[in-house]
């Protein structure tokens, strides 16, 4: 799983407790509001949870795309070959919570 798929469970995660919390101290059940703003403004919040993953998997791509141009430029210029593969994974992998 990548930063972004963390940060976007995460995110869901609190969004979760505070609509609990919410509801546990108003008696108001907020569980159907996303659904009520798509009616109402035809944005589908969910809909952007999800282009926002798309756009984070799209960069993650991008970052290995340079990584490996750049490995393989140093080994076209020094002859030294630096393993680039899964190289955002591993710094992904520093980044992920409750790991130090």
């Amino acid at each position: 799983m990548g930063i972004f798929d963390s940060l976007k469970d995460k995110a869901s995660e609190l969004l979760q407790t505070a609509t609990e919390k919410v509801t546990d101290a108003t008696g108001v059940d907020l569980g159907g509001v996303t659904d009520k703003v798509t009616e109402a403004t035809g944005v589908d919040l969910g809909g952007v949870a999800d282009q926002a993953t798309e756009s984070a998997e799209g960069l993650t791509e991008s970052a290995q795309g340079y990584a490996d141009t750049a490995g393989d430029q140093l080994a076209g210029t020094t002859g030294i070959d630096v393993p680039t593969e899964g190289v955002v994974d591993q710094a992904t992998d520093q980044f992920k919570p409750g790991q130090n």
